[in-house]
């Protein structure tokens, strides 16, 4: 990787910290909310992987991203129903388990559907 990629990505992720914590101050923090989502990793990192491996071998991954959306659905949900038992800290591992278990059962179903597919073609 080089110097000027870690430059843009340092830059990229710090300016969104302080955008969510400017947000979450203000008298609309429900934008926050949006502001969290931003796909800013996800620019970043599809752009600098199409550089590397070129934009039609992206399309596979874009779509398995989209395959995987309802694993940020439960690490929220996770995140949601624990955070006022749990505490921040406690809540944040607890989500991010439940994002890796759902992670886990999206390869799993990936793996078998790929599997179905290339035994019937």
């Amino acid at each position: 990787m080089k110097l000027g990629e870690i430059i843009f990505k340092f830059i990229a992720g710090g300016g969104l910290i302080v955008l969510i914590s400017l947000l979450g101050k203000s008298k609309h923090p429900q934008i926050t909310g949006l502001a969290v989502l931003f796909p800013a990793v996800t620019v970043v990192g599809y752009v600098f992987l199409s550089k590397s491996i070129g934009t039609s071998a992206i399309k596979p991954i874009i779509l398995f991203s989209i395959y995987s959306i309802p694993t940020i659905l439960v690490f929220l949900a996770a995140l949601y129903l624990t955070i006022d038992k749990l505490g921040i800290a406690l809540s944040v591992i607890f989500s991010i388990t439940c994002w890796l278990i759902a992670a886990a059962i999206i390869l799993l179903i990936d793996h078998q559907l790929f599997s179905l597919f290339t035994k019937g073609g």
